[in-house]
Parts: C-alpha cells; structure tokens; sequence
C-alpha cells in the first residue's frame, strides 16, 4: 500500500450495544455502573449506559491497524472525547493521513480521525502507527 498525505481512510461503523459496553468493561475490568446498568443510568438523567471513553480510543486503533493490515503496530495514541456515546448508539469513525515519514529507520504514519453519532461529533484522535515492511510511503 502506497500511503499520501490527505489521503483519506475506508470509513469504520460499528453499533455499539450494551453487550459491547459491558464485554469491554470485563476485558478492562471497569465495572462502573454507568456502563452497563440501564436503571442507574437513567436515575442520572442519561437515556442509556454510556460507552467508556477507552474504548473509542480502542475502536480508533483498531480502524487504523484493520485498515494498514498485518504487522502495522501503533505506536502513538490521542483522542478527546468531545460527546458521550451511548449504548444503541452507531459509531461512524473517518480520518485522512497527516504525515508519512521515516521514524528510526521504519516507514510510519501519522492519522487524524474523527468519530460521529449521526452529525454529533464525539472523539478526536490522533494516531502514528509503525508500518509493515510491505508498501511504501511518499
């Protein structure tokens, strides 16, 4: 894969339901209430469990390797959460190269990424990733 600054990423979706909100608390072991619990939520004025900050940050990664494929690694991960994401909600993650470059004699990348909820923009990221031998960068 040849990589260009501005180039722009395979658009990333995913429905994050409870049973994602609550698999990845188990996988992290955060067993806060507001995660998983829809009556504790809802006492709190919130219309569903509200999905960790940490795993938009994991769902940015995980589009960025899926996207460079096999043996790509990330090396550098940023991201403001700028809305809650709510269980039910459909996550829709864009992002475009900023830079390629040589990196302590590796080809690497550096993406920006945005995440929406419908028009509602929640996560901002900012990520490097060391590239795979294969391919080249310009």
């Amino acid at each position: 894969m040849t990589l260009m600054r501005g180039q722009r990423m395979p658009e990333f979706s995913r429905r994050l339901d409870a049973a994602d909100l609550m698999a990845y608390g188990a996988a992290t072991w955060d067993w806060h209430r507001l995660h998983y619990d829809r009556d504790y939520a809802a006492r709190r004025g919130l219309p569903a469990p509200v999905a960790d900050g940490q795993m938009l940050g994991a769902l940015c990664a995980q589009m960025l390797l899926r996207w460079l494929g096999p043996g790509a690694f990330v090396t550098r991960l940023s991201y403001r959460m700028r809305s809650m994401v709510f269980a039910g909600d459909s996550l829709r993650l864009e992002g475009e190269v900023e830079d390629v470059s040589l990196r302590a004699g590796a080809p690497s990348v550096r993406v920006a990424q945005r995440g929406y909820v419908e028009s509602r923009l929640v996560v901002e990221a900012e990520l490097e990733a060391r590239l795979p031998d294969r391919g080249s960068v310009e």
